[in-house]
């Protein structure tokens, strides 16, 4: 039983190692106003340090990164508007691709395990899509056979 915790410990280390080298990044999202200007990127420090000197925000050291978008964010601070896009579009895409992994699995089972990588392919595509089919339509573009 503790061999398996020691390589629960180990997987869950390695997958999650990267969030401790972008410490000073969810920290920037966080809390903004009470971060240190010198631990941040040079493309980010001077409009950060306008930020923490702007007058109206300044009693405000515990003000989130949300709370702070309610103050005109992308017109006066495009560049830290951009780093939150891109901060929070890392979660939205690792969502998505855990679905399709996880709806891959389901596809390629013990079951279904002789499928060619091109049938995967043509299954998850048609599975994570969010078009739906017309079957109707389909169904008059093609006449029928008629047996002879």
């Amino acid at each position: 039983m503790e061999k398996y915790v020691i390589e629960l410990r180990e997987e869950f280390e390695k997958q999650f190692s990267d969030f401790g080298n972008m410490k000073t990044i969810f920290q920037l999202f966080v809390y903004p106003m009470a971060i240190t200007i010198d631990d941040q990127g040079p493309k980010l420090q001077m409009e950060l340090c306008e930020l923490q000197s702007d007058i109206l925000l300044s009693s405000k050291q515990n003000l989130t990164y949300g709370q702070l978008c309610n103050f005109a964010m992308p017109d006066k601070y495009p560049k830290l508007h951009n780093f939150d896009l891109k901060v929070t579009s890392m979660f939205g895409s690792t969502y998505i691709c855990e679905c399709a992994f996880s709806t891959m699995k389901m596809l390629k089972s013990k079951q279904r395990n002789r499928l060619s990588q091109e049938a995967l392919k043509s299954n998850l595509h048609i599975v994570t899509t969010e078009m739906e089919a017309d079957i109707v339509a389909l169904i008059n573009e093609h006449t029928a056979q008629c047996s002879h």
